[in-house]
This record gives C-alpha cells, structure tokens and sequence, in this order.
C-alpha cells in the first residue's frame, strides 16, 4: 500500500492483502476514519510524497507546537514548515485552535487503537501489578523527555475560553472515555477486574488520576518523582482493580 495515498485505500484492499474478509478488517479499525488515521501513520512515518497535505500540515503543526509553545505558533508558521502556502493551510483548517484540536484529535484516535491490546496484555500478565507500572511509566515518559505535549495540552485549555472549543473537547474526551469504559466493561465480564466496580466511572478516574499527575509534575518535578509515585498508582490501582481470590 506504499503506492497508493492513504485516503484512496479500502476495506477490500487491505483483507486482499491480509487473506480475510473485507468485514474483518472493518471490525478491526471500526470505520473508514480509523482505517484512514492508521495508513496515514505508516505513510506519514514515511515522510513520502503519499502524505496527504492534511497529514503534512498536522505533521508540520505538531513541530511548530511544540517548539514554540502554543500562543506563539501560528498557521503561517505551520505552512511555512510544512513548505505550503498560507492559504493551502487556510483551506483544510479555519483558525489555529482548529488546527491544535485537529491534531489532539488524531492523537486520541491513536491512543485509543492502542489501548485495547495493551490493556489486555497487561491483564494477562504473569506480574499484572508489575505490567501495570511499566505502562504507567510509559505514558509519562514525554514527561522527562521534554517533548512538551503536556505543557502544550495545558497552555490550550488554559487559553481557550470559547464555547465552541470547549464543546469539541468535551465530545473528542468524552468519546475517548466512553470507548475506555466500553472496554474496561469488556475486561470486566472476562473475569479481569473485580465486579462491582462501574466501568465509565474507573475509566474517568484513571484518566483523572493520570492528568493529575502531570499537572502535579509540572508545577514541582522536583518533589513529584515519578518512579515512587507511579509503583505507588500501580499498586493502589491493581489491588482495587484484580477480581477477589
């Protein structure tokens, strides 16, 4: 499929390819627009000329973020880096908070095609305790390797006190929570975690919890170490989650 722009790809195409059903492969990305966000990752890894210019943009954007913050960056700088007119960005994205969310939404959908096999290897660890932290660790390493995402994300909400842009996070969040919960609901019926426990409310809370945490390292890194605090997050979690013996 290197030949080919993602947005031009199908259903069919990709079961041909994989020796399945077209519907497998649907119930795989769940719509078109997963399907499409997936491809234009491997394309975009590519830094090919296949990269749809909506990709190049968000590509270029995130860069122009994350190096500049958000109140300095701009369209005309993301247009710049992406080597693309003003007015090309102009056309695929109507002001700069557009953009940011354009590009917070595509991170979402990723995290959340992610999300359901590394919760379920995680469950189905040897050590799930142990399992449990590493992944921990592993969302919050952006934190000291300094790519500014959290900062950016907090800067944003922080900034933007326009209705409109509070409702999109409220759906793009909300839509990411109830798919967590949906899942959890899932691993909960599998006998991973204990009944008793509402799964949308556990999905809000973890996801709490972790927000929290980057805003607690943010205003002190000094003080909030991340090691002790996510083994102690990674036990507290678990022994409220496992199912009783």
């Amino acid at each position: 499929m290197k030949s080919k722009p993602f947005d031009q790809i199908t259903f069919a195409e990709i079961a041909k390819m994989a020796g399945v059903h077209w519907t497998a492969v649907r119930r795989h990305f769940g719509d078109k627009q997963g399907l499409r966000s997936w491809l234009a990752e491997r394309q975009s890894d590519n830094n090919g000329p296949l990269a749809d210019t909506r990709t190049r943009i968000l590509e270029a954007a995130a860069k122009v973020f994350a190096e500049q913050g958000y109140a300095t960056a701009s369209l005309e700088k993301a247009a710049a880096e992406a080597g693309m007119t003003k007015g090309a960005v102009y056309w695929h994205f109507s002001s700069k908070q557009d953009l940011f969310l354009a590009i917070m939404e595509r991170n979402l959908i990723q995290q959340n095609r992610q999300l359901p096999v590394q919760i379920e290897d995680l469950l189905e660890a040897d050590d799930p305790e142990s399992a449990l932290y590493a992944w921990l660790k592993s969302q919050f390493d952006c934190l000291e390797a300094g790519d500014g995402g959290p900062q950016l994300f907090l800067e944003f909400i922080t900034s933007s006190r326009e209705p409109e842009v509070r409702h999109k996070l409220q759906a793009m969040f909300g839509q990411s929570l109830e798919a967590l919960g949906g899942f959890l609901a899932q691993m909960q019926q599998k006998g991973y975690i204990a009944q008793g426990l509402d799964p949308q409310s556990l999905g809000i809370m973890v996801d709490a919890l972790m927000k929290g945490i980057v805003i607690e390292w943010l205003i002190d890194p000094v003080s909030c170490q991340l090691e002790p605090l996510l083994q102690t997050a990674a036990k507290v979690l678990w022994r409220g989650l496992a199912p009783g013996k």
